[in-house]
């Protein structure tokens, strides 16, 4: 199953949706998407099944505004290469938020929900941006989050600025750091964007989960 939070154009709050068939058919259950993983996977496909069913709206997935999937109330731990840290909820945005100018570069893979230890329910697209001190300015998340029973063929990440590719990394998604603590959400970032400059375009591509562009420093 694939999953997004996004802002409704009938009433401009943040609303969950299920991608079907190139559309978002928006959840009736008005509860988050962090609320309805906590039920587990087994109870989030009847959520599926009734908003089939009866959706409360239909939107063509490329038009809907895509927030982050999640919204994590305890810091992130994010793992990339020997680096570790705990990135607090605050700075946790979508993929299209604006990249601050003061990135200076980026970590990319896989976020995880992590249900009984031991077990990931889901997964989505992560990018860490740090500055010139290596702190956390903003962790995007998503746009699509993929339950644990969504085949997914190839894993891999890779990231290109000004068109070069700067990295590329087969991801792990059984690796233990993802499912290292029940209900929390952890990161494994295994590719490096190098350094970056305000300006910069950068492409984050993660294959069957999606891919995105994004400009350090712009406001759009």
């Amino acid at each position: 199953m694939r999953w997004v939070t996004y802002l409704s154009p009938s009433g401009g709050g943040e609303r969950v949706g299920a991608l079907d068939d190139g559309d978002v058919l928006g959840v009736p259950d008005p509860r988050s998407l962090d609320e309805l993983l906590a039920d587990g996977v087994p109870a989030l496909a009847g959520v599926l099944a009734s908003t089939r069913r009866a959706p409360i709206e239909i939107i063509v997935e490329w038009e809907a505004r895509m927030c982050a999937p999640l919204s994590p109330s305890s810091p992130v731990a994010v793992l990339s290469g020997g680096d570790v840290w705990e990135v607090p909820p605050r700075l946790v945005g979508a993929v299209d938020d604006p990249v601050p100018a003061t990135a200076h570069s980026a970590r990319v893979g896989l976020a995880a929900v992590a249900g009984a230890p031991g077990r990931v329910d889901a997964r989505t697209p992560a990018c860490l941006w740090l500055d010139a001190a290596g702190e956390p300015v903003l962790l995007g998340l998503g746009p699509v989050l993929v339950t644990s029973d969504e085949p997914i063929a190839d894993w891999e990440a890779a990231v290109e600025v000004e068109g070069t590719e700067r990295g590329r990394a087969v991801l792990d998604p059984g690796d233990p750091w993802l499912s290292r603590e029940a209900g929390r959400v952890n990161a494994l970032l295994p590719v490096d964007a190098g350094p970056l400059a305000e300006g910069d375009e950068v492409f984050v591509d993660l294959g069957e989960l999606g891919s995105y562009e994004v400009r350090v420093g712009s406001r759009v």
